[in-house]
């Protein structure tokens, strides 16, 4: 049996249920490349449940783990990767139930608590947000600005944005608020664009961390700001309603 397993932001945010499917699996494995926690330790993970974890860089979920796959169909024994937040919200490891169905390996996914849970954090309301989207920090011949268009198709829809941020964690990489908002601003004066001028931007700051942080204000308000709070992640909001408004000063004044 192969579990993909969601471990939440923290270390308390494991589920009974991930908890026990953890502790009957021969092999745990550890996806260090996809986020980080919010709070916490994995020593701290270890110690709830009493088993070694290992973990996989890149490379080790993408080319080797399917060597994981075929020695759990051999043996018969469980084996489990641990993802932080939720395991279902990536394609990467959608991938690797299809990997694992297809080598006749039986699968279990059990969901963790997600970024996408505390967006409520921010008081508005989750049925106007469009499609998600990850901003990239560009590298070398390497610089993409797909996440700007779905933004931008958002707005036009009246519909607001949640951008996730980019993370190196091989490289202790992680970017911030005003990292992205200065990227977005490149783009847009580029495109000759004005949504962040128009949008209400709210930072939000190592979500289900106890000492989360969510602030909004205008793009220079925003730039200027910096909190060593990680991971970090953006909304960028249309036109917020009256209650809309009231929520999101009242819940993080």
């Amino acid at each position: 049996m192969f579990y993909l397993i969601g471990i939440g932001l923290k270390p308390g945010h494991l589920t009974i249920e991930a908890n026990k499917a953890i502790v009957k699996c021969k092999q745990v494995f550890l996806d260090t490349y996809t986020s980080t926690y919010a709070e916490g330790t994995i020593e701290e993970l270890k110690k709830i449940v009493g088993k070694e974890i290992v973990a996989l860089d890149r490379k080790g979920i993408e080319e080797g783990f399917s060597l994981v796959l075929k020695a759990a169909k051999k043996s018969g024994e469980d084996v489990a990767l641990l993802v932080f937040g939720n395991a279902l919200s990536a394609t990467t490891h959608i991938q690797l139930l299809l990997d694992a169905k297809k080598l006749g390996v039986k699968t279990i996914a059990l969901p963790g608590i997600s970024i996408f849970d505390f967006v409520g954090s921010t008081g508005l309301d989750q049925y106007r947000f469009g499609r998600a989207c990850t901003i990239v920090a560009p590298k070398e011949n390497y610089a993409p600005e797909s996440f700007y268009d779905i933004i931008e198709s958002n707005f036009n829809a009246e519909m607001h944005s949640f951008c996730l941020l980019d993370i190196d964690i091989e490289k202790g990489y992680k970017m911030t608020v005003s990292e992205a908002l200065s990227l977005l601003a490149k783009i847009e004066k580029k495109k000759g664009k004005d949504i962040l001028q128009k949008a209400t931007l709210i930072g939000l700051y190592a979500l289900g961390n106890s000492k989360q942080m969510v602030m909004s204000g205008d793009l220079e308000k925003m730039q200027r700001n910096s909190f060593a709070l990680f991971p970090q992640s953006l909304v960028i909001a249309v036109a917020l309603t009256d209650k809309e408004k009231e929520a999101l000063g009242d819940l993080n004044g």
